[in-house]
C-alpha cells in the first residue's frame, strides 16, 4: 500500500524541523556526527570567557561569550543543557559572592542569572564545578570564605542545590565529625550506581594549597551523605588536591591530581591525573607534566567523542593553554587545540555532553533538559 502524498510531505516537514531545531539550538543529534558538535571552554585570564571550537578537528573558534551584562572573573564550570551554556562565575578577587550565568547557544549572547549574586544571600561564594541533573542543578563551593579563628584556613564549603527557577533547595555536606574538612570542587554523576561523586580539597589555605585529597558520594535524590569512595593522605606518589574528575567508558574513575607542593623539585612530583576502578582502587597514573620547572596541570577533565579524554593544561609551562586529546589506553596524546588561544582553560563540555554524567552522547541526555 502506498503511503499518501500528504502524510509523506508532513513527514518530511517535521524532519526538517527538528532538524533545524536541533542544529539551531545546540543540541546536536547523533545523526550529524560529531563534527558539527561544538567544544566550549571556559578561558581563565583571557578576553573571552567561554571560546568554542569545532569538535572535529578544533581548529574553529569562536569568542562564544561575547555579550556579558556582569563582570565575570573567575569562570569555571560550563554546561550546555536547553539551547544555553551555563557557567559559573567565581566573581575572584570581589568582595560579593558568585554566580551562574545562562547565555544562548545560536548567539552567545547573555540571557539571563539563573543563580545571581547580587541581593541573593543564597549565592554561594567560591563556586567551581557544576551538574544538572534531572532539572536540578548542583554547585560546588569551595569555601565560605575566611575562617574568623584562623585567617590562614578557609571556612568549609558545601554543595548548593538549586532548583530550575534557581531558588536554593539545600545545601549539601559530610555530617558532623569526619576529621576532613569539606571543600568541594569537581562533581559527577555515576551513571552506575546514581550516585553524586565529588572531589574534596582538605584544609584549604589562604597562604597556598595543602596537600592530600578525598573522593566523597552523596544521594542526588534523597540528598544524603553516602560515604568517602577515596581518602588519601597524599605525598609524592598521592592523591593531592583533586579537582575535575569524570567515569571513563571502561566504568574507571579518572581524578586531576596536582603534583606534591611541600616537594617541588623533587621529579617524582607531578601533576598527573590518577585512575581508580569503581572501588577506589588505585590503577595508574597519567602524567602531565614532561618536566619539573615547567608544570603542566588540568582543572578539569572530559570524555569527548571516540572515547577520548579532553585535558586543558594550565600551569606556567611551554604547554599551557593547549586541549590534549588522550587514548587512555596508551596514555598517548594529540593536541586537539594549540597553545595561543586559551589563556587558562578550565573545564569544558561538548554540545553533546550529559551535563549530569559528563559523558559524550545525545541518546545519554535523558531528563536532564
Amino acid at each position: 500500500m502506498k503511503t499518501p502524498y500528504c502524510k509523506l510531505l508532513l513527514i518530511l516537514l517535521i524532519a526538517i524541523s527538528w532538524i533545524v531545531t536541533d542544529k539551531a539550538s545546540g543540541q546536536i543529534s547523533s545523526a550529524f556526527g560529531p563534527e558539527t558538535d561544538t567544544l566550549y571552554v571556559s578561558n581563565g585570564g583571557g578576553d573571552a570567557p567561554v571560546i568554542g571550537f569545532s569538535a572535529a578537528n578544533g581548529n574553529e573558534q569562536i569568542s562564544f561569550v561575547s555579550d556579558v551584562k556582569a563582570p565575570i572573573s573567575g569562570q569555571h564550570g560550563v554546561l550546555v543543557a536547553g539551547g544555553e551554556l551555563m557557567l559559573v562565575n567565581q566573581n575572584a578577587g570581589q568582595p560579593f559572592s558568585g554566580d551562574v550565568q545562562q547565555f544562548l547557544l545560536r548567539t552567545g549572547k547573555f540571557a539571563d542569572f539563573l543563580v545571581p549574586h547580587e541581593n541573593n544571600t543564597d549565592a554561594p561564594f567560591a563556586p567551581d564545578a557544576a551538574v544538572l541533573i534531572n532539572g536540578i542543578l548542583f554547585v560546588s563551593n569551595l569555601s565560605g570564605t575566611s575562617d574568623p579563628n584562623n585567617p590562614t584556613l578557609l571556612q568549609p564549603g558545601s554543595i548548593y542545590v538549586f532548583k530550575g527557577d534557581g531558588k536554593l533547595l539545600a545545601k549539601l555536606a559530610p555530617p558532623p565529625g569526619l576529621t576532613q574538612r569539606f571543600h568541594p570542587r569537581g562533581m559527577v554523576l555515576n551513571p552506575r550506581d546514581g550516585l553524586l561523586y565529588v572531589s574534596n580539597l582538605p584544609n584549604a589555605t589562604n597562604d597556598g594549597p595543602c596537600n592530600g585529597g578525598q573522593v566523597f558520594r552523596f544521594d542526588p535524590s534523597t540528598l544524603q551523605f553516602k560515604g568517602i569512595l577515596i581518602d588519601d593522605a597524599g605525598g609524592i606518589n598521592g592523591l593531592n588536591r583533586p579537582d575535575g574528575l569524570i567515569f571513563g567508558p571502561n566504568g574507571n574513575l579518572y581524578v586531576t591530581s596536582f603534583r606534591f607542593t611541600s616537594n617541588p623539585v623533587n621529579k617524582a612530583a607531578r601533576d598527573s591525573i590518577r585512575v581508580y576502578n569503581p572501588f577506589g582502587e588505585f590503577l595508574e597514573s597519567i602524567l602531565l607534566d614532561n618536566d619539573v620547572e615547567n608544570r603542566a596541570f588540568a582543572q578539569a577533565i572530559l570524555f569527548g567523542p571516540d572515547g577520548k579524554l579532553f585535558v586543558p593544561i594550565s600551569g606556567n609551562g611551554s604547554t599551557t593553554g593547549e586541549i590534549r586529546r588522550y587514548d587512555v589506553s596508551t596514555k598517548k596524546y594529540d593536541v586537539f587545540v594549540q597553545k595561543g588561544i586559551l589563556a587558562s582553560p578550565q573545564y569544558l563540555t561538548f554540545g553533546r555532553t550529559d551535563p549530569a554524567t559528563l559523558a559524550y552522547g545525545f541518546g545519554l541526555r535523558r531528563g536532564n533538559q
